[in-house]
């Protein structure tokens, strides 16, 4: 019998030991796992901190903000892991032209850096009994705004020394007035870089242009393009101001969306916009003048009059981030940027 007995209290020991090895793995597992989900959300109050912060580069003080209104406005969406984010603590850093961003590289005359770090602090439930309290889940990313070197465009053009007077009218209609010197003819229109002319309405239009047309008319700093004459008021009038289907892009800029939408404050693929190359002529007459692409303008499409003397299509230089777009952190400037996460 006292056998019997000694056999069943091993068995409870071993049991209870057991029991304790279980719940100490269970306990394991739950306050891991909240760190794991913590540093996620780190992660992903970072990434949102910078990528906002990008595009307000080289402006420390705005961009600082933009990164502390994101950290906060995710705080209300993610309950129990709530982040923090102190300027105070070099949680956000700064690399301005020319500097060097650590296991990234050098940054052009147009390039400009970020790096911010979130920090979400994590209570232990279960390893407090081992007298851990908890931990804090750190994570940073680093974004670049960097010159993009070409895109798309609208065949139209300006010519390359025009300062980058943000805010400033320009009449983007060379083919009526004003005309530059030393640049005979009436110029105002490029042929598609494709050599397809029957696509020259639908990219100055800009609307639901198919992806290969995009592709094939896809133009880069440094390019040589060609003109085309002969566009008809009708031909352009349909495209930017109005049109029988309604689809031109002042008419579509009153749709939704974008009908709020200002020079100020815009999104990314309001149909106001317009992309120009900024271009050098190099000579020649007719269809065969020759122009080479020094820059981009991003424009603002304000006003197109095509009833008056001269006629006119005026716009706006805007300082533009390209979506989706490559590009190179020591180019230099081209009127197009784009915000790249680079860590």
């Amino acid at each position: 019998m006292r056998g019997k007995r000694n056999e069943h209290g091993t068995i409870l020991v071993v049991a209870s030991l057991g029991m304790m090895a279980l719940i100490g793995m269970a306990a394991l597992t739950v306050d891991v796992g909240r760190l794991v989900i913590a540093a996620q959300v780190a992660q992903d109050m970072a990434d949102a901190a910078a990528l906002g912060a990008g595009p307000e580069l080289p402006d420390h003080s705005l961009a600082q903000s933009v990164a502390l209104d994101l950290v906060a406005a995710n705080n209300k969406c993610v309950g129990g892991f709530p982040a923090t984010c102190s300027p105070d603590s070099g949680d956000i850093t700064f690399w301005d032209a020319n500097e060097t961003i650590p296991d990234f590289g050098l940054l052009g005359n147009y390039a400009w850096g970020v790096r911010v770090t979130a920090h979400v602090p994590v209570a232990y439930i279960f390893a407090r009994v081992v007298g851990l309290e908890g931990a804090t889940s750190s994570r940073s990313c680093t974004v670049v705004r960097m010159p993009v070197g070409g895109g798309p465009i609208c065949p139209m053009w300006i010519n390359y020394e025009t300062d980058y007077l943000y805010g400033q009218q320009q009449n983007l209609l060379m083919a009526d007035g004003p005309h530059y010197e030393n640049i005979p003819g009436s110029f105002g229109w490029l042929a598609p870089p494709s050599g397809d002319k029957n696509t020259f309405s639908d990219l100055l239009r800009g609307y639901q242009v198919p992806a290969e047309t995009v592709a094939a008319n896809y133009v880069s700093v440094d390019d040589v393009v060609t003109v085309r004459t002969g566009v008809a008021v009708g031909q352009w009038r349909k495209a930017l101001e109005t049109a029988p289907d309604g689809l031109a892009r002042l008419e579509r800029a009153t749709w939704e969306p974008w009908a709020g939408d200002t020079f100020e404050h815009f999104r990314k693929r309001n149909p106001r916009i317009m992309i120009v190359p900024m271009v050098e002529y190099l000579g020649g007459t007719g269809n065969n003048a020759e122009f080479l692409i020094h820059a981009f303008g991003a424009f603002w499409l304000e006003s197109v009059d095509s009833h008056g003397q001269p006629k006119s299509i005026t716009g706006r230089f805007i300082q533009y981030n390209m979506p989706g777009a490559g590009g190179d952190p020591l180019s230099s400037e081209t009127g197009l940027w784009t915000v790249k996460m680079v860590k």
